[in-house]
């Protein structure tokens, strides 16, 4: 007997109550014996009493048989039919019948025919306005027909088809609510006797009894099968069992405890679809473990998710879709479904489906909710672990990778490092990093993937379209494609080809010195997906190959400044060497000859003495002008002498062009005022040669220890970063410690800026 009660008491208290009723109706009993003995004897010995006597006789042997089978604790459907065939024997009805009342069904729980054969009575069908079942539950009494022509509705129709005239319907009464209804009917013109409502009466307590006594013994033992199935979950979830294992637990658990055929444990993703984490059931090649089910589709899994709270579904016959086809093939007929919450989130669902033609019990949801607190815990629990050891890998590779940062590895050791310890630490499919060129195209400088032989470094291909690559380097940001097949591109194209056969990617910029350098890749191949926190995991690794990248770029560069200074230097001794070979050398030379004659020309007194002094005095003073013009390119006298600011003076007065000074008086290191000098003399001839300016101005000042040099022009603009006048300034700045700015927009002038360390100097 599958009996339900909404009420949890205590198992001891039905049983006392039924004892005490026991005790009642067995005292009653014997009164009435007592009674019948006493009117057998002082009665008038005529047809009337012998009648009356024998009626009463032969109900109470009909109730104490019904009160046997009550003590005897027999199966509930022998009682029901055993106590219908009584009624309907003794109060002399054509048929009767048994109901159980169930959310506005009515379900036939015993019928029972004076001939033998009963008409076909469906096994269930909903209360209709004015039959029996309705009656008798919104009254909470008995209810009486005595002509049914005339009576509207189908179970009217269905009774004068039987030929049924008249009615008497009693209700079954269960811990104070209307549990159901015992009726009598009868063919005959005359209406059933006036005290068959009472004497029906006397059965129906001993029904509501009987349900009250099996409800009480089925609510202890649910109980108790409910409190061990929580208690063996409890357990696993106590002693840290993997998840897959506290989820397949509490799916057996539930179905068994319930009676349910199948149960399915989704979890929710991001992608507009649910993953199966546990089973429990016959049917498995529907929903397996692993598999994704939409959550876009009506059904009991995606009303949770929209809205959070328990939902139930009791005829799956009227849904459409593919998933709604599955289920009905798996002949689930109704679904209940819970969301499982974790710390406050909305992780999931359990839904339990059934395939009989009754809707699971209204308190299905409530004790799924149960399963699901506990399910949330081992969630929980399972998350904070598996976060614990997450973090620990993930710091474990970040100090490796930092570590070769730190110990100045190569680029290409340090981007192979990152690429492959990004891909474990994510769980990835394969990990990328790229350069941006300048055109819309980049270079593959590190891999992991799936083909050793598809994109080896050095490879150039182009970005264009929309995918991972593009829209980092159009947004400068973080960017996610969570289903490949909606890119566009070359990229795309590869990534989707069959070996590679990528599903999400997850890319983050690479920044170095405030520009965008490149991009960081990972990617997933078939159902699975990136993790949410994917972005901000992966800019710690960029933000170690920032550092690692500027270190090597300042490394090549400090080596490449350092090769054009020694170039420089060379090719500046070898002028000052030509320069003093072929100026004042040879003037020297001339003077030395000159002299020889002149002094010849005055031991011979031939008169041309007079003249070759003169001559050699030209060439000495010739060259006395051209070595102090030399002198004054490598280190002039105006530095020297009267610091930085007569330096950039003296330059100032040596070009076509209005110069506004504004540098302190204050002198400063050597080094430093050389290469300030420098620095103002190449920028003011640049100006002069390429700007078309009409007007510049020198600023210097001294903040934080470090002399801050600024040339800005109001001319064309547009400088070239890779000239050679401003590469040497960089150089010589780079030398020093510092750092070289050039701003130059087209039409917009330039602005020169040096910043050199006074302790350089």
């Amino acid at each position: 007997m599958h009996v339900r009660s909404t009420q949890r008491s205590p198992a001891y208290r039905p049983t006392e109550r039924a004892e005490a009723r026991a005790r009642e109706r067995a005292s009653e009993q014997a009164v009435l014996r007592q009674a019948v003995t006493l009117v057998a004897r002082e009665c008038s010995p005529n047809a009337a009493s012998r009648v009356a006597v024998a009626r009463l006789a032969d109900e109470q042997a009909a109730l104490r048989r019904v009160a046997t089978l009550v003590a005897e604790d027999v199966p509930a459907s022998e009682l029901f039919d055993a106590l219908t065939r009584e009624v309907g024997t003794l109060l002399g009805g054509d048929f009767a019948a048994m109901a159980r009342f169930e959310d506005g069904t009515v379900v036939t729980l015993a019928v029972w025919a004076a001939e033998g054969e009963h008409p076909a009575v469906p096994p269930r069908w909903q209360m209709q306005p004015g039959d029996p079942a309705t009656t008798v539950a919104e009254t909470r009494g008995a209810a009486r027909w005595n002509e049914w022509t005339g009576v509207a509705g189908p179970i009217a129709g269905f009774i004068r088809e039987i030929g049924i005239r008249s009615t008497v319907a009693t209700p079954i009464i269960v811990g104070g609510r209307v549990w159901g209804a015992l009726a009598l009917h009868s063919k005959q013109s005359a209406p059933l006797a006036p005290d068959t409502e009472s004497r029906v009466a006397q059965f129906t307590d001993l029904v509501g009894m009987a349900v009250a006594n099996s409800e009480a013994r089925a609510e202890v033992a649910r109980l108790a099968d409910e409190q061990a199935a929580l208690r063996r979950v409890a357990t696993l979830v106590a002693r840290d069992a993997p998840r897959e294992e506290v989820f397949t637990g509490i799916a057996s658990e539930i179905g068994h405890l319930f009676g349910l055929e199948e149960i399915r444990m989704v979890r929710y993703g991001d992608d507009g679809t649910g993953v199966v984490v546990a089973r429990s059931g016959p049917t498995e090649r529907f929903f397996p473990v692993g598999s994704r089910v939409s959550v876009d589709a009506d059904t009991g899994v995606s009303r949770v998710l929209r809205t959070g709270e328990p939902v139930r579904i009791d005829d799956y016959g009227t849904k459409s879709g593919a998933i709604a086809e599955a289920v009905r093939s798996m002949g689930i007929r109704s679904v209940v479904a819970t969301p499982i919450s974790v710390e406050g989130r909305l992780w999931g669902a359990i839904a339990a489906g059934t395939t009989q033609d009754v809707p699971l019990p209204p308190e299905t949801e409530a004790r799924l909710g149960q399963f699901t607190e506990l399910m949330a815990t081992a969630v929980a629990n399972a998350e904070s672990h598996a976060e614990v050891k997450r973090l620990a890998e993930e710091q474990a590779a970040l100090r490796r990778v930092a570590t070769l940062v730190a110990e100045g590895a190569s680029p290409s050791v340090v981007l192979d490092a990152v690429a492959a310890e990004m891909e474990r630490a994510l769980g990835a499919d394969a990990a990328m990093l790229l350069r941006y060129e300048l055109d819309e195209e980049a270079t593959v400088v590190a891999r992991r993937v799936p083909n050793p032989r598809g994109l080896p470094p050095g490879t150039r291909i182009s970005h264009e379209g929309e995918n991972v690559t593009s829209i980092v380097r159009r947004t400068g940001r973080p960017a996610r494609i969570g289903d490949y097949q909606r890119a566009r591109g070359p990229i795309a194209d590869l990534t989707r080809a069959v070996e590679w056969n990528v599903r999400s990617a997850v890319g983050t910029p690479i920044v170095v010195d405030g520009r965008l350098w490149g991009v960081i890749i990972a990617s997933w191949r078939g159902e699975r997906s990136p993790p949410d926190d994917t972005e901000e995991r992966m800019a710690k690794f960029a933000q170690l190959l920032d550092t690692a990248i500027a270190n090597a770029d300042s490394r090549e560069q400090l080596m490449a400044s350092r090769a054009r200074l020694l170039t420089a230097g060379d090719e500046a001794r070898r002028r000052v060497v030509r320069d003093l070979h072929d100026g004042a050398q040879q003037r020297l030379v001339l003077a030395i000859v000159a002299l020889k004659l002149a002094q010849r020309a005055f031991q011979n007194e031939d008169g041309e003495g007079e003249s070759l002094l003169g001559e050699a005095l030209e060439q000495v003073e010739q060259g006395n002008r051209e070595l102090r013009d030399l002198a004054h390119g490598i280190l002039p006298p105006a530095l020297t002498h009267g610091g930085l600011r007569a330096g950039v003076a003296a330059v100032a007065e040596r070009v076509d062009l209005p110069v506004q000074i504004d540098v302190p008086d204050e002198r400063y290191p050597t080094e430093i005022e050389a290469s300030a000098y420098f620095i103002v003399a190449e920028a003011l001839t640049n100006v002069v040669k390429h700007s078309h300016a009409r007007h510049a101005h020198v600023r210097a000042s001294v903040h934080d220890g470090t002399l801050r040099v600024e040339i800005r022009d109001d001319g064309s603009g547009g400088a070239n970063p890779l000239g050679h006048g401003l590469v040497g300034m960089r150089d010589r700045v780079t030398t020093l410690g510092g750092r070289l700015g050039i701003d130059s927009p087209a039409g917009g002038g330039t602005l020169v800026t040096a910043s050199l360390p006074l302790s350089a100097g």
